[in-house]
């Protein structure tokens, strides 16, 4: 080949190389572009989701239908106050993932009463600090407080610990004339817990027993009014996870909306258990 044709090839191979760098260039920034709005995208998820279950934690209600859908209005500060906490958290966190490359985290499970967690409470110990205490009842005399085993066969003391097996705690407390009771199931599975909440519905025969539309609170959840022991009142039966849980008001005026702040304080503090934690909520301002 002559001087000029080998000048024209390198010509050739140059513009080649140049069009292959410029498509490399493009198609990288598209794909960077791909990876940036995907990125975005899964944030603003996060912070969605985070935003519905601090919606369920606030509303503090139980019943409704018995699903998982059903997004509610404020009903206690504590749960309020959770939402742009946890918001605000995601946010942040999406915003240092997107100048650092690191992975969002997700915002915490149990931040909000509204978790279908897979947590079991086969601790006797652990059931004992879920049913709320005179600290979290303030104002409330506690009556009555008792753990044992699910088939009631075995009382759970400090000499016969019941760790390992599933276990029914309850407590009751008093004021004037106003009665409430707590009390929590807790079951080895998820699925052994749906079975428990089915046959707990049932426990309560349509006839002496309405349903009241309420909020769902929990995974899944529904609310009663009907007679018990000291008169009419309200029972707001829930499903948290592994735990059916349910608490009972009574003896005064029907009032389903001081059950459903209750209901919403067990819940919070069975996720809190569930997730690891000291449980320690108290009952929100109405």
């Amino acid at each position: 080949m002559g001087m000029g044709g080998r000048r024209m090839a390198a010509g050739v191979a140059v513009g080649v190389l140049t069009g292959v760098l410029a498509g490399c260039s493009s198609g990288g920034s598209e794909d960077a572009k791909g990876a940036s709005g995907a990125s975005s995208s899964a944030v603003t998820g996060s912070v969605a989701t985070g935003s519905v279950a601090t919606g369920a934690a606030a509303t503090g209600a139980a019943g409704g239908t018995a699903t998982t859908s059903a997004a509610a209005p404020s009903a206690s500060a504590a749960g309020a106050g959770a939402a742009p906490s946890a918001a605000g958290a995601a946010t942040a966190g999406a915003t240092a993932g997107a100048g650092s490359g690191a992975p969002v985290p997700p915002p915490a499970a149990a931040a909000t009463p509204g978790a279908d967690l897979e947590g079991v409470l086969l601790d006797d110990k652990v059931v004992g600090q879920v049913l709320p205490d005179v600290k979290a009842m303030a104002g409330w005399d506690e009556e009555k407080r008792k753990v044992d085993t699910a088939d009631h066969a075995t009382t759970c003391t400090a000499s016969t610990p019941c760790a390992g097996r599933p276990l029914s705690g309850s407590v009751r407390f008093s004021s004037g004339d106003l009665v409430t009771r707590f009390l929590v199931d807790t079951l080895p599975s998820r699925d052994a817990a749906k079975d428990r909440l089915k046959e707990t519905y049932a426990s309560y025969p349509v006839g002496p027993f309405h349903k009241v539309d309420t909020p769902v609170l929990g995974s899944e959840s529904q609310a009663f009014v009907g007679p018990l022991s000291a008169g009419d009142g309200v029972s707001i039966v829930v499903r948290s996870g592994t735990v059916v849980a349910s608490v009972t008001t009574e003896g005064g005026p029907v009032d389903v909306n001081a059950a459903r702040r209750f209901a919403v304080m067990l819940v919070k503090r069975i996720e809190q258990a569930q997730s690891g934690k000291a449980p320690d909520a108290g009952v929100g301002p109405a």
